[in-house]
């Protein structure tokens, strides 16, 4: 008997004379127990939910017969190891099928009543001024043993949640260290109670599902830190052609800024140019009118030219008919003898006066011949002066109108332009933001990449499995479509 019992024994008075007179009382009663134990098995049958914990009318009579033992122990006063060992096997038997405390206690209680009411039955007469004593070390003896079974039912409980809780703390500890790998063991093979293995497969589907994550995870984020790490050289690599583009739209920014006032200033040369060839070509129409007229006049010198040759030809013809003349007086004068010799000096002197004159209309005739050649050259180059000057006054006016158009289209190149350069200095604009956006960007992908890499390096403390580490990542909704 151990120390706690001989307590409780002490507590209850069912020690020294106590004692003795519980074996007396279970002396009287021993007799009605299979009538008791029929009315509490009975009752126990009629309701629902103390029947369901039976699976047949065998597993019935052996609970009955056990019951029987165990009490016949008790009102013998036999508090020995048998007694304990009947108490430990009805405590883990209530804690195995978790039988509801009140169950069990109204059920000991109507068994007691029933006891009190054989025992007053079977008491005798002489006997019957001790029946109080005999009921109370009855009922205190039944107490002690609802007690006794009371506590080994919250002991084995005890015992089963400290055997759980062991579980599920190592468990938990092992997912604070990082170990996904950890299993709770069942109730087949551990000594996990099978009471709380509700919590084991819930524990241990929670550890299986986080393990498949941070397993998907892991694979995810090293893609994720191989991706950022392509990225971030993509943003570095796009950061200098950004800050070299902008370089370079800056200075075509400051060329076309350039190129726009030399165009403006084209333009305005152009218009210039433009007005002196509109005035060489009215100069150029003037001389040509000019070359026309003097055309004109030589032409009208000409034809006196002509007509003097013509007189010419006439006086020469008038000579030589007076030479002719003066012959034939001279011939005539010479027959005549003296009377004829004034006339003959006469004939002489028109003879000579028409040779005079018949030289004079030659040397008249050559002088006007040449003049008249000279005249014809001067017409045939006043022509061609006209004409080259009427080319001239064309070509000055496809040049006047070739510069129009050119002005013109320097005017509307130079307004292209301006807006070009506007459009070009937004640009510049544009690109310097983009720029500094692009070096945010680029730090931003930096920093993601230290922050990725960090997780990555928290994901590799994490015990996974043995090849979950090389597992790859389960496919996306989209990749499966893909």
């Amino acid at each position: 008997m151990t120390k706690d019992l001989q307590q409780k024994l002490s507590h209850f008075q069912l020690d020294g004379e106590n004692a003795g007179l519980l074996r007396e009382v279970g002396e009287l009663l021993k007799p009605e127990l299979d009538a008791v134990l029929t009315a509490f098995y009975k009752r126990a049958q009629a309701n629902p939910d103390t029947a369901a914990f039976f699976d047949g009318p065998e597993r019935m009579e052996y609970a009955r017969n056990a019951q029987k033992k165990h009490w016949t122990r008790l009102l013998s006063g036999e508090f020995d190891t048998e007694y304990m060992a009947s108490v430990d096997r009805i405590g883990r038997t209530h804690a195995r099928i978790d039988l509801p405390l009140d169950t069990y206690m109204s059920a000991y209680s109507l068994a007691t009543t029933d006891l009190v009411a054989a025992l007053f039955k079977r008491i005798p007469r002489r006997k019957r001024s001790r029946l109080a004593i005999m009921v109370g070390v009855l009922t205190r003896a039944f107490a002690l043993d609802i007690e006794r079974v009371v506590e080994t039912t919250f002991r084995i409980l005890a015992e089963e949640q400290t055997a759980a809780f062991g579980h599920i703390d190592t468990a938990i500890e092992k997912l604070a260290q990082g170990d996904l790998t950890h299993v709770i063991p069942g109730p087949d093979s551990s000594d996990y109670p099978k009471r709380f293995d509700d919590v084991r497969r819930k524990l241990n589907g929670a550890t299986e599902n986080l393990r498949e994550t941070m397993t998907q995870v892991t694979g995810t984020m090293s893609n994720l830190v191989k991706i950022i790490e392509e990225v971030s050289a993509a943003a570095d690599d796009l950061s200098e052609r950004t800050a070299n583009q902008a370089a370079s739209l800056e200075e075509t920014a400051a060329a076309v800024h350039e190129l726009t006032e030399n165009v403006a200033s084209s333009a305005k040369n152009t218009q210039e140019a433009n007005q002196v060839a509109a005035t060489a070509s009215q100069t150029a129409l003037e001389g040509a009118r000019t070359v026309e007229e003097a055309s004109g006049a030589m032409t009208r010198i000409q034809t006196s030219s002509d007509q003097i040759t013509r007189i010419i030809g006439l006086i020469d013809d008038i000579a030589f008919q007076t030479n002719l003349l003066a012959l034939n007086a001279g011939v005539e004068a010479a027959r005549a003898g003296s009377a004829g010799s004034g006339f003959a000096v006469v004939a002489e002197e028109v003879r000579v006066l028409a040779g005079n004159a018949s030289d004079a209309a030659r040397q008249i005739t050559e002088l006007v011949s040449n003049s008249s050649k000279e005249v014809t050259s001067g017409v045939d180059l006043i022509d061609n002066a006209g004409r080259n000057l009427k080319a001239i006054v064309e070509s000055f006016e496809k040049v006047s109108g070739l510069s129009a158009a050119i002005a013109a289209a320097s005017s509307e190149q130079s307004t292209a332009l301006s807006e070009v350069n506007s459009a070009v200095s937004q640009m510049d604009s544009v690109t310097q933001q983009n720029a500094a956006m692009v070096e945010q960007t680029t730090a931003a992908a930096s920093i993601m990449r230290q922050n990725a890499t960090e997780v990555a390096a928290a994901l590799a403390g994490l015990k996974i499995g043995g090849t979950a580490a090389q597992r790859t990542p389960r496919p996306t909704a989209q990749s499966q479509a893909a």
